[in-house]
């Protein structure tokens, strides 16, 4: 049975980047299985601290056979 193994990296909002990621990802041997773009957004981590900024970019999961 083969094993496998998973990894999420995050990417910049830039369509370089993006690809530059995904064929990292491919090289490796790896494939992609998903690719989800977030917006920019504030982000309050607990009630009283302040806001912070959270620029927008990709998510990218990927999934990697173990030896």
């Amino acid at each position: 049975m083969t094993r496998k193994q998973y990894a999420v990296h995050t990417v910049r909002d830039e369509p370089v980047r993006l690809r530059d990621q995904l064929d990292h990802i491919a090289a490796e041997g790896g494939r992609v299985v998903s690719v989800i773009w977030q917006p920019a957004r504030q982000v309050t981590l607990e009630p009283g601290l302040p806001p912070y900024e959270v620029t927008s970019g990709y998510v990218i999961v990927s999934e990697h056979e173990l030896p």
